[in-house]
């Protein structure tokens, strides 16, 4: 995952064409995108890459490039988590994340979520990937389920 900071993109335009163009010089496919007034987080798609010597030459070669323009730091280790819902179920599934995430006590690297609204990835150090998913899987299909009157209830309500 990289962060991308850039005091200067705040009421500025083509920061992130510059961004993105920077990825696609390099053949880089980016996966998620969470963006704010001043940075951008992307996760990296290594699925192009055979070896982890090409990884970390590719990482550091990205990293160059957009330190150009920006500030960027590089988490490393880290698992995207994504959870696919019924769109008018969406505040429901937040909430219910939300609880896993406080009762877990795993902090969430990035949050991005599709336009349809249909897919949420969260992305988290991978130490705590597996026991999040455990906690999450739980959570919706093995506790006590809402019903779907009290579903739509907290909907409306």
């Amino acid at each position: 995952m990289l962060d991308i900071v850039s005091t200067r993109m705040l009421g500025q335009y083509g920061f992130l064409a510059r961004v993105f163009a920077i990825f696609e010089d390099l053949c880089i496919s980016v996966d998620c995108v969470a963006t704010s007034e001043v940075s951008v987080s992307v996760s990296l798609d290594p699925s192009k890459i055979w070896s982890r010597e090409l990884i970390q030459q590719e990482l550091d070669h990205v990293v160059e490039e957009l330190e150009k323009i920006a500030i960027v730091r590089l988490l490393q280790q880290r698992a995207i988590i994504s959870l696919i819902g019924n769109v008018e179920q969406s505040s429901l599934i937040l909430e219910k994340t939300g609880r896993v995430l406080r009762k877990s006590g795993v902090n969430v690297q990035m949050i991005s979520q599709g336009a349809s609204k249909v897919n949420m990835s969260l992305i988290v150090h991978d130490s705590d990937a597996k026991a999040l998913v455990e906690a999450l899987h739980q959570a919706f299909f093995e506790d006590d389920v809402l019903s779907q009157v009290e579903a739509e209830n907290l909907l409306v309500g």
